[in-house]
């Protein structure tokens, strides 16, 4: 009989950390999309840097990573774009000409790459999409790079 009042009271002590553990996750999930919502004020100019800036580091990080520890299979060498030195960290980025709409989905812009030590230049690919979920529609945004013709700085 102990046994079973045992088990009753751990089976009830469980149930109310489940619940207030669900209740703390639905809290979070409240606060992210408030900050997404707070990030609607940017430009599309400045939300496009900010998207092939950061996809320039992951990038040049997977770069060094594969570099750096062998183990890992990261195949940058299919889509090299940058001529980079091993562990470089990129600066900033500057729009050499402006945004050309190529299709209804891609614009294409010729972008200036500034590393610590060098300057490349690239063009950039911006392929967007509309998403519906839950009759909510949604953009996104892909973002692929390419050699410029000719000599690079």
């Amino acid at each position: 009989m102990k046994r079973l009042i045992y088990i009753i009271i751990v089976f009830l002590f469980l149930l109310g950390c489940a619940n207030n553990t669900s209740k703390s996750m639905e809290m979070d999930t409240v606060e992210s999309f408030e900050k997404v919502e707070e990030q609607s004020d940017l430009s599309e100019d400045d939300a496009y840097t900010l998207i092939i800036t950061q996809k320039l580091q992951e990038y040049l990080d997977k770069k060094t990573l594969a570099k750096t520890n062998p183990d890992f299979t990261i195949d940058t060498n299919k889509n090299e774009f940058l001529s980079t030195e091993e562990g470089a960290q990129l600066k900033h980025i500057n729009f050499i000409t402006p945004f050309e709409t190529v299709s209804d989905s891609v614009k294409k812009v010729t972008t200036q790459v500034v590393l610590e030590h060098q300057t490349d230049t690239i063009i950039t690919l911006i392929k967007t999409s509309t998403i519906t979920i839950d009759n909510e529609v949604f953009k996104t945004h892909k973002i692929e790079f390419e050699k410029t013709e000719g000599v690079q700085n």
